[in-house]
């Protein structure tokens, strides 16, 4: 209400962000239809199908694929790597590329408790999973949440050693290590 960024006339706060961009039709449809099909092996194994082409076609997401590049409704992207093989991950935003492997992940979970998890569904779920976090975000989020936090302390607790405590510092120094990346 008094905040300094509200307009001075009381009027509504413009998000950051276009509420388009967030996630495609397409990409609200295919998370709705991975919740749904949680814990039956054909439905879901069909869903990957069609994230599958979502991501190595570019269905139903908006732009356009050329060899100069992705055109996008919203910018324009070039010396993208994937484009030839997976247009589609060209033009999903990393928002819904998060909102996809969130879903995956749990229609994942719900398999494997129902045990109703297929081989099938495992073979569809690493591909996708491959194509959309690459880099294994998704299992490093909890730890990379703590972690400027952590750092900070056992940054703090070094520097007092070294401080305090001289001739303990390379020992300290060795444990903080470890204790960040150990």
């Amino acid at each position: 209400l008094f905040s300094p960024l509200a307009p001075p006339d009381g009027g509504a706060v413009a998000n950051a962000y276009d509420a388009s961009d967030y996630a495609s039709d397409t990409v609200r449809d295919a998370v709705q239809r991975l919740e749904s099909s949680a814990g039956d092996p054909e439905k879901s194994f069909g869903v990957f199908e069609d994230v599958a082409a979502i991501i190595t076609e570019g269905r139903g997401v908006g732009g356009s694929v050329s060899s100069s590049g992705v055109k996008l409704e919203r910018g324009y992207v070039s010396d993208e790597d994937t484009t030839i093989y997976n247009p589609g991950l060209s033009l999903l935003t990393e928002s819904e590329k998060d909102r996809l492997v969130d879903a995956l992940v749990s229609n994942r979970q719900v398999g494997l408790s129902k045990n109703a998890w297929t081989e099938n569904d495992q073979f569809g779920y690493d591909f996708l999973k491959t194509k959309l976090d690459p880099l294994h975000m998704h299992e490093l989020r909890g730890y990379l949440g703590i972690l400027p936090l952590y750092g900070a302390a056992v940054y703090l607790a070094a520097l007092a050693v070294q401080q305090n405590a001289r001739e303990l510092f390379p020992a300290a120094y060795i444990v903080g290590v470890l204790a960040i990346f150990g």
